[in-house]
């Protein structure tokens, strides 16, 4: 163990940073290839490589009597310090801040031509606290914005220099402690580094769950519930209407001659008639409902503590909000049409059942003559028309 330290430290430091940021681009290396990279990565790859070239110079400056003209592993530490700010800027989509510590950056770099090693140090120390510091501040936004864990990983890293590089600056300024303010500053920056690569790697590891699960409940057009996101986010509500006896109703909305408009204008066209039509029906629902699209053009809306003749108020007023908002292609006006059908059930409710009645409802209306609501509730079908006559 004694030939370990402390002549061979640096060369241990750097293997360690070496697997490090070698696993940490094979997977930036992969995420490259995904079809939706995650915001940062290109600015978080320049800092993952650049660092590994700082850590080379520093390793050939403490194992060879090589001199440099130039401190390079000063300059490295700054530029990769301001490089983190860039990526986790861009990450957060946040700007602010950017020319400033940019201005900071290149007045630490060209200190490297005027300052001795001494005072270097210093510099280099100051500017790696500054720009880890706001590098934190916007992670821990961002984590906290999002809930990810990730960037709060991220944010420790920013608190680590935070606290630990005064402490450096301060043993490397007092006597005799040089060496000591130098091993502290490697150290933290050494434990930063190791957290950033944990931290934006389970940042985006989270980032895709959620997108996967996403992928799984939610309409990727629409992004509305799909069917398995309408019975997950109808679980609780489901079971407070059956053990309460409650009435929860269902609205069925099928587009009126959607065929045609696809026909006519292209898939591009009816792609964003689908969109305007669940962006009405969902600004029309109240905050309790719950949209979903489960077909082509269809749409299911569930009511939950609604009886009928509520529930087809609502459909009454969908369906006229939808014929007041044509669409415009080309100078041309599209008029846009809904049939409804409304149906509902008390107490223990049956998903399948229930859309299947509200389909029937909605069949019903179309039969009648299309851009108009009929209900359903296990009795004689009641049609309404524009007037609401039954």
């Amino acid at each position: 163990m004694q030939q370990i330290f402390p002549d061979n430290w640096s060369l241990i430091l750097f293997g360690l940073i070496f697997s490090i940021t070698c696993a940490q681009m094979l997977v930036v290396y992969v995420l490259a290839d995904s079809s939706k990279p995650p915001a940062g990565l290109g600015l978080y790859t320049v800092y993952f490589m650049a660092s590994l070239l700082g850590w080379i110079a520093l390793t050939l400056q403490q194992n060879s009597d090589l001199q440099l003209a130039v401190n390079v592993p000063s300059v490295m530490i700054i530029l990769n310090s301001y490089i983190l700010f860039m990526a986790a800027g861009q990450r957060a989509a946040v700007v602010h801040g950017r020319i400033v510590l940019g201005a900071a950056c290149l007045g630490a770099c060209l200190c490297v031509f005027f300052l001795p090693p001494s005072r270097m140090f210093v510099v280099q120390t100051a500017s790696a606290f500054l720009f880890f510091l706001a590098t934190g501040l916007i992670c821990a936004w961002r984590g906290w914005r999002y809930g990810n864990i990730g960037d709060a990983i991220i944010a420790c890293a920013g608190l680590i220099m935070a606290v630990g590089m005064p402490i450096a600056i301060y043993f490397f300024t007092a006597k005799d402690l040089k060496a000591d303010g130098e091993v502290i500053a490697l150290g933290v920056h050494s434990a930063a580094y190791a957290l950033v690569a944990i931290g934006f790697l389970a940042s985006v590891l989270i980032e895709y769950q959620h997108h996967l699960s996403a992928l799984a409940t939610q309409d990727s057009l629409t992004r509305l519930h799909n069917r398995r996101g309408l019975e997950d986010a109808l679980q609780l509500t489901l079971s407070q209407a059956a053990r309460h006896g409650l009435v929860t109703s269902a609205i069925m909305v099928d587009l009126d001659h959607f065929k045609q408009i696809n026909d006519s204008f292209g898939d591009e066209v009816g792609d964003h008639v689908l969109r305007q039509v669940a962006e009405l029906i969902n600004h029309q629902s109240r905050g309790s409902d719950i949209v979903s699209r489960i077909g082509g053009e269809e749409f299911l809306v569930i009511l939950p503590d609604t009886p009928l003749d509520a529930a087809c108020a609502v459909a009454e007023r969908i369906r006229e909000n939808i014929g007041l908002q044509p669409l415009q292609v080309d100078s041309q006006r599209i008029d846009l049409t809904v049939s409804l059908g409304v149906a509902c059930a008390v107490g223990n409710v049956d998903l399948d059942q229930l859309s299947n009645e509200a389909a029937r409802a909605m069949y019903l209306a179309k039969r009648g003559g299309r851009n108009r609501v009929a209900s359903v509730e296990h009795r004689p079908v009641h049609l309404s028309t524009e007037n609401r006559q039954v």
